[in-house]
């Protein structure tokens, strides 16, 4: 199975990474990271280490379900255009990928709930993620379901106590939301008729590990100094990721 960086995946595990396109979790980690501080109401202070942890853990989860679903519904496109992917080369079963995203996905979603999270903005989360999954391959308007993916997570984790839809969260989730759908347009056009595949696929990789300096800029506007560097660091911290698993 290739991935992303061209390597050929040396065990089973590494097959499960992919699915989850682990080579996306640090950006996923850094919309976390700045989902919490931009609506804390305790401005300019961190966000608990448990706290942290535990939506970092969901963040991942409810991610990771996603995209492994996501393989479970385009089984018979990757079986033509991607079939280096796990499902198609039997690597992992289809119904056992479907069984391992729906908990994942359920996992991340009763933690979020857990944690104190709306449950309203946590099942919207889940149902968008999982009718982008299925619509995908056959609508061109799902990028934008993509990008409200991203988005509901923060909306999501905004929700929790001490936590509220300020001004300058929501101006990052405005922008984090234009440059998502962006990134999502590219990726469709990868798979059209006379595209440079290769070299979009490139292009999309390098966005997707770049989307960490979105949440840095609108740390640095609100003078979130140290957690923005934490977030731009996810950058390089991405582009290792992905020479290790998936990103796309």
């Amino acid at each position: 199975m290739m991935t992303a960086a061209g390597t050929i995946p040396r065990s089973r595990a590494r097959a499960w990474l992919d699915l989850a396109r682990a080579g996306n979790f640090p950006s996923v980690w850094s919309n976390v990271l700045a989902a919490l501080m931009l609506s804390s109401t305790a401005t300019g202070e961190w966000p608990s280490v448990g706290l942290c942890l535990l939506a970092l853990v969901a963040g991942s989860l409810a991610y990771a379900g996603g995209t492994t679903l996501n393989d479970v519904a385009d089984v018979q496109f990757d079986s033509v255009h991607r079939p280096e992917r796990a499902i198609p080369r039997g690597i992992v079963a289809r119904s056992t990928a479907a069984w391992v995203g729906g908990a994942e996905l359920l996992a991340g979603l009763g933690l979020l709930i857990g944690l104190g999270a709306s449950p309203v903005a946590a099942g919207a989360l889940v149902l968008v993620i999982v009718l982008y999954d299925w619509v995908h391959k056959h609508w061109s308007g799902s990028i934008v379901l993509m990008a409200g993916c991203r988005v509901l997570l923060a909306l999501t984790l905004a929700s929790l106590p001490g936590h509220a839809y300020r001004p300058a969260f929501l101006a990052w989730i405005a922008g984090l939301f234009v440059y998502i759908v962006t990134l999502s347009w590219l990726a469709r056009r990868e798979y059209q008729p006379g595209a440079p595949a290769a070299k979009l696929g490139r292009l999309v990789g390098r966005l997707l590990a770049f989307i960490p300096l979105v949440d840095a800029l609108a740390l640095v506007v609100v003078g979130a100094w140290w957690p923005a560097a934490v977030c731009a660091a996810a950058v390089p911290l991405g582009r290792w990721a992905q020479r290790r698993a998936a990103s796309t």
